[in-house]
């Protein structure tokens, strides 16, 4: 059965070239429609769907402020379009990670200029039909009542209605099985369907049922082979990072959602991850990209917030602590600098103040105005405020930096044991939570002074003392290549070394990380020197 096209379908055309919006329409009238209306750009077309209901969306993705991309974001978390609203995405850019970002969106189609007539009518005839055909599905869906779209996907299913979509029924009754919560149907249901092979999805679905009940190997063991299925591996990665993660495998996770952000890197709960994993594994670069990529890809959306100008300002200044190259350091600064005056231009009324003065204090000591942070931080300290965790967190650091520990290792204290702070946040936040409290309590100093502490223990002869030391801040530090070539002169130079000290995986990890830096010329004549000396050694 199929049913008759009605060329009354109201279709909202967003666009903001008018050779492109000439096209749609003789492309439109040609074809026999004639109820479209025009929104130049986002702002328009989230007023149209506020005011009316449409059959059909068309947008470009090239919009000057907030892009299609983001439009369709914010109609989705605004409720302004329901599920039997076709949505078609017209681009005319094709690199990769756009196209993968578009497709994990999962508009009805995804069209690339330029494009014939007869190509948009076979899209918007085979959309709106669609929409058509399951349109008692869809209402029940847009009123959240799963149970009774559950029914009816049953009926429909033993009825054999509409066979041409049958796999498309089978792939939205697991995805309504799992948003309900019915994880042992759900998993009764995939496993009926594993053997089609060509139902690749329903290894995703079983994963996603198998990882709630913890069977990890399994789960895994469905995920491999789906990395080499261009269509599937971003959900694959996603998952394979949620096994790893609830195992407690960092740098596996971390691994995993930097593969998936380089396929698609507007997804900004990925980005959000990474940024949170990479903190937790002291992966100091990639924290500052992922916090960099999450502002610039939620500028103009509907999630673009301060915190996130505060995040990178905050991810700025923990990279530039962690590395030696004063240009690289003056760079950051200057981004953490601008960050915080764009935050402020564009959220003029006064909120976050505490949390920018702690940054500007932050700020203050990586230009080595020590005394100017701490007077800041200690007026700022008698002040009262409501902060958020990350905002305690971030005070915490800025107070051992200049060197007021008890207090720093305080706030962490109580942090830790806040309960109603902690109710909401995520497992990689408490980790990293409790990793910072272990290594403030353990550093004496701020970070850069520890590693010139290390030094001058090493000077004086003191050498297993400085290679506990070096040791420590390379933990903390593991992207520092003077760290790195400390720690490999230290162990060379270092005799009867404690047994329990690994030193052939420190001098591994020190030398996979320099191989992988580009160094300065001074830097790579000495680690020449610490190669040769190991050579002669053995």
């Amino acid at each position: 059965m199929t049913v008759k096209l009605n060329k009354d379908v109201r279709i909202l055309v967003v666009d903001e070239q008018p050779l492109t919006q000439n096209y749609l329409r003789y492309a439109l009238e040609s074809l026999g429609y004639s109820s479209f209306i025009y929104a130049e750009n986002s702002a328009v077309a989230l007023t149209q769907c506020r005011d009316k209901t449409f059959d059909l969306i068309i947008c470009s993705f090239n919009l000057n402020g907030k892009d299609g991309y983001q439009l369709y974001q914010e109609l989705k978390a605004r409720n302004l379009f329901s599920h039997s609203t076709g949505f078609i995405f017209i681009s005319a850019e094709t690199n990769p990670s756009l196209v993968h970002s578009v497709l994990e969106l999962q508009p009805d189609e995804f069209m690339v200029k330029p494009y014939a007539i007869k190509d948009l009518q076979a899209r918007i005839d085979r959309t709106v039909q669609r929409k058509k055909l399951f349109r008692p599905l869809y209402t029940l869906m847009d009123l959240n009542k799963t149970g009774q779209a559950l029914k009816m996907l049953e009926q429909w299913l033993e009825q054999g209605y509409q066979l041409k979509y049958h796999n498309m029924l089978l792939k939205i009754k697991g995805e309504l099985l799992q948003q309900a919560g019915r994880w042992t149907e759900s998993e009764q249901f995939y496993s009926n369907l594993i053997q089609h092979d060509s139902l690749q999805w329903v290894k995703l679905g079983l994963a996603r049922c198998l990882i709630q009940r913890e069977g990890f190997s399994e789960a895994i063991a469905l995920l491999q082979p789906l990395l080499n299925k261009v269509d599937l591996k971003l959900a694959a990665l996603d998952l394979l990072a949620e096994i790893h993660l609830r195992q407690h495998l960092y740098k596996k996770a971390q691994a995993e959602l930097l593969q998936a952000a380089d396929m698609a890197p507007r997804n900004l709960l990925r980005q959000q991850k990474l940024m949170n994993l990479s903190r937790l594994t002291h992966d100091y670069e990639q924290q500052f990209k992922a916090a960099r990529d999450l502002l610039r890809f939620a500028r103009f959306s509907i999630y673009e917030q301060p915190d996130l100008y505060l995040n990178l300002a905050r991810a700025s200044i923990d990279y530039a602590l962690s590395i030696d190259e004063e240009e690289h350091i003056i760079r950051l600064s200057k981004v953490a600098n601008e960050t915080l005056n764009n935050m402020r231009q564009l959220f003029p009324e006064p909120q976050k103040e505490q949390q920018q003065a702690v940054v500007q204090a932050r700020i203050y000591y990586l230009k080595d105005q020590i005394d100017k942070a701490k007077q800041m931080l200690l007026t700022l300290d008698k002040t009262q405020g409501e902060l958020g965790p990350e905002d305690i967190l971030d005070k915490a650091k800025a107070l051992h930096e200049v060197g007021l520990l008890s207090r720093s290792r305080e706030l962490l204290r109580q942090l830790t044991q806040d309960e109603n702070k902690l109710k909401n946040v995520d497992s990689v936040f408490l980790s990293y939570l409790k990793q910072e409290l272990q290594e403030r309590e353990t550093l004496p100093m701020g970070p850069r002074e520890f590693n010139n502490n290390a030094v001058l223990l090493y000077e004086k002869g003191q050498w297993h003392q400085a290679l506990d030391a070096f040791i420590q801040a390379f933990h903390i530090m593991p992207g520092n290549v003077g760290i790195a070539l400390n720690l490999l002169q230290s162990l060379s130079s270092t005799e009867n070394i404690n047994p329990a000290i690994q030193t052939e995986q420190l001098r591994l990890q020190c030398e996979v990380m320099l191989s992988k830096t580009k160094l300065s010329e001074a830097q790579q004549k000495r680690w020449q020197q610490l190669q040769s000396q190991q050579k002669i050694a053995i």
